[in-house]
């Protein structure tokens, strides 16, 4: 798998957590992850990575990437603090 698969998949994957959670449109749910990354100082496709980690339970990884997870933490992890939705 190409880097660029790779990365195209992490952001498809990080607007749809962001689509679910904000239940808003994949437009809306780009501009909301490209401004953080503005934000925060680094590219979209580490802001991306750093929600998907965050959503996959946020254990520090250890990785080099400690700060996007922590501008992952501070944009979003409200989001991740109510327990998830159980479906019988």
């Amino acid at each position: 798998m190409t880097a660029d698969v790779h990365g195209s998949r992490i952001l498809d994957t990080a607007k749809g957590i962001l689509i679910g959670l904000r239940r808003c449109r994949s437009e809306a749910a780009f501009h909301e992850l490209l401004n953080a990354a503005q934000r925060h100082r680094m590219p979209v496709f580490a802001m991306a990575w750093a929600l998907v980690h965050l959503a996959d339970g946020g254990e520090n990884s250890g990785h080099t990437a400690a700060e996007a997870e922590s501008a992952a933490r501070d944009e979003w992890g409200e989001l991740f603090r109510e327990p998830a939705l159980s479906i019988s």
